[in-house]
């Protein structure tokens, strides 16, 4: 199996806006575009949220016209600079808040989005369905959600994390084929640990945010990126992050 993970796009009405100095459209392209080219061979594709930073229908239609291009299965989730309901109308060509099997795992996309807030968290109907779900099927299982369930060691990000992870997390721990939990909303590279669930964090396709930063920082010296995830031949998981130079479109 490999997965493509890319995150926090950020894409407007215009796709010829900036946003933060940066166009961008034109990020997103470059990344994306790197993902195909490196792997070709990918079996699908993972929005991790933050997909259109203004919220408006003429970006999501945009996107979903890339998206109808690839001949794989896509899965997509909410961030905070999301609107659920027109993602789910208008993202025809991917799975929104869904689960999908692809080689012999089970991924699952939650919905963090809070309205009026910068914070995430999942509604107990929602943990209350992934229970039954897991309880269900325990075909190895990924989570994917915007908001990370981890503290990631910079005070101003944490502070607009996921709620109520803690409920998260003892959901997530009665399913011992639960494997990982990938996230997006940082603009980082973050791997650590659930106890016995690895969690990962991806870049974002523009600006990326200073790492142990107490305060909001942006880090300079990183590119934007993807995250690859595979299993090897005996079924273990592993990952990789692919930075991707795109300094033609920001600055």
């Amino acid at each position: 199996m490999r997965l493509l993970h890319i995150t926090d796009l950020h894409l407007c009405a215009d796709p010829a806006a900036r946003l933060h100095g940066w166009n961008v459209e034109k990020a997103f392209t470059c990344v994306l575009d790197d993902a195909l080219a490196r792997y070709p061979d990918y079996d699908g594709l993972v929005l991790g949220g933050d997909l259109v930073d203004d919220e408006s229908a003429a970006g999501y239609a945009r996107l979903n016209k890339r998206l109808s291009a690839l001949d794989r299965p896509v899965l997509a989730m909410a961030g905070n600079h999301d609107d659920p309901d027109l993602m789910s109308r208008l993202l025809t060509s991917a799975q929104v808040h869904r689960s999908i099997t692809i080689a012999g795992y089970r991924l699952y996309a939650l919905d963090s989005h809070q309205q009026n807030s910068e914070a995430g968290r999942v509604s107990g109907e929602a943990l209350g369905r992934l229970d039954h779900d897991l309880r269900a099927d325990t075909t190895s299982a990924l989570i994917f959600i915007h908001h990370p369930p981890v503290v990631v060691e910079s005070a101003w990000l944490d502070a607009i994390g996921l709620e109520n992870a803690d409920e998260l997390i003892a959901c997530l721990s009665a399913h011992p084929h639960v494997h990982a939990v990938v996230c997006g909303h940082v603009h980082q590279a973050v791997e650590t640990g659930l106890g016995q669930i690895q969690c990962w964090s991806t870049p974002s396709t523009m600006r990326q945010f200073l790492p142990a930063a107490a305060t909001f920082a942006e880090d300079s010296r990183r590119f934007p990126g993807y995250r690859l995830i595979e299993t090897g031949s005996d079924g273990t998981l592993s990952t990789t992050v692919v930075r991707v130079p795109t300094a033609s479109v920001c600055g």
